[in-house]
């Protein structure tokens, strides 16, 4: 049985005095997806920014393995931003304050993208990127890391169905190889076809 990559105990959130998260315990495996849906303002990206390490907990617990990669949506992501793809993705190698990028690095890099297909975008600027590509080119970037346990926000919201199918190959690829995967989502074609899948549904911050 694969080892848990994410458990959270009881865990709380605040916004000042605002209780945004309430008391949420969650256990993830390796080889695991859960998907997390519920309304607009439930608290489903704050507790994931919370999971990967973003925001403060004001009471609980959270353990996770050290070899996580978290994707944000992509309206967070600046694409006036000075780097080309193959720039962005390849940060996605760094842990410990590199200086400077290995061969392995760069071998990487190249490897990300052409799982997600985006290899002839490589000297591409972001803003020249339509949504679906973007989200590919952050993708990429997470698995340059190598994770453990991938947490993303919303990453299949306006993808046409080839990126979609793109998207849940590498997916499912990377849950056969022993990562967990935690997803937000609010399409439920999201949840159909992939094996130990669990879906979770937030209200008001809690676990329904």
């Amino acid at each position: 049985m694969n080892k848990s990559k994410l458990k959270l105990e009881n865990a709380v959130i605040k916004y000042g005095e605002n209780i945004v998260i309430n008391g949420v315990s969650l256990n993830v495996s390796g080889g695991e997806i859960i998907f997390i849906t519920g309304a607009n303002g439930s608290g489903k990206s704050t507790l994931t920014r919370g999971m990967a390490g973003l925001l403060p907990l004001s009471a609980g617990k959270l353990t996770r393995t050290e070899r996580m990669s978290y994707v944000p949506q992509i309206e967070e992501a600046d694409r006036d931003f000075p780097a080309c793809v193959r720039e962005i993705v390849m940060t996605g190698t760094q842990r410990k304050r590199k200086l400077f990028y290995s061969r392995y690095d760069t071998e990487r890099a190249e490897n990300s993208m052409r799982e997600l297909q985006i290899e002839n975008l490589a000297g591409c600027e972001l803003k020249t990127l339509s949504g679906g590509q973007l989200r590919r080119v952050f993708l990429a970037r997470a698995l340059c890391g190598e994770p453990e346990l991938l947490l993303l926000d919303e990453p299949c919201a306006g993808l046409d169905a080839e990126s979609h199918k793109i998207l849940f190959g590498v997916l499912e690829k990377k849950l056969s190889e022993g990562c967990a995967v935690i997803m937000v989502t609010h399409d439920d074609s999201d949840l159909e076809g992939i094996k130990n899948s669990r879906v979770i549904k937030i209200s008001e911050g809690k676990i329904l």
